[in-house]
């Protein structure tokens, strides 16, 4: 998908999401922010600072992905939360799961953090739930969450809403989304369609692009 003429501005601290249909741009988009492709025109400013004259390691180094289908590794719940930074410890990883309130999944696991993960014996959420965690402890500026809550009861997707909202206190959200309910807590809403922005809609006012 082209990206054509398109401006807007994100303020630090707060959720935006960017909606539209299969195929508007949505993912382009965040492709495009993670210097995942170079744009041919224009510019990106993060701080004032135009992201192409910034590392992409740099850039990296302060976004956090999470993607619809979380990639976890076949070792360790420890290893796949903190990716082998040894500064992340046990209590650090404790304190999130009990801010994020889901002990419950953890609990019942035999071996703990030296459980194997086996992805036949967790469902979609629970993955989930590991990226999250992961995500959390890897602290970022930004993070960006491409369909957080899709195929995902009810009670799961209420949990993962809270977990956003909590990061969104403290970090830049950009979330692509469908569902009315992560639509509706954002500060902003992004329509795309056919690479273009349509319509912009802020929490106290409509802006039409």
């Amino acid at each position: 998908m082209i990206l054509k003429n398109m401006s807007f501005i994100i303020k630090k601290g707060t959720k935006v999401t960017i909606a539209g249909r299969t195929g508007a741009g949505k993912t382009t988009l965040t492709n495009v922010l993670m210097k995942l492709y170079d744009i041919e025109s224009g510019k990106i400013l993060i701080n004032q600072y135009d992201i192409s004259k910034i590392s992409t390691k740099c850039l990296r180094d302060n976004i956090s992905y999470i993607s619809q289908n979380p990639y976890i590794f076949n070792d360790t719940i420890r290893n796949n939360i903190t990716l082998g930074n040894k500064e992340i410890t046990d209590e650090q990883i404790n304190q999130v799961i009990q801010e994020m309130g889901v002990e419950k999944l953890f609990n019942r696991l035999e071996k703990g953090f030296d459980t194997k993960i086996k992805l036949s014996e967790l469902s979609y959420g629970e993955l989930q739930i590991i990226a999250f965690i992961r995500a959390i402890l890897h602290k970022a500026n930004f993070y960006i969450f491409d369909e957080p809550t899709s195929n995902m009861d009810l009670q799961t997707e209420r949990m993962i809403q809270n977990i956003i909202d909590k990061i969104s206190e403290k970090s830049t959200v950009i979330i692509i989304a469908h569902r009315k309910s992560t639509i509706e807590s954002s500060d902003k809403i992004i329509y795309l369609k056919d690479g273009q922005i349509d319509v912009i809609v802020n929490k106290e006012k409509y802006e039409v692009k």
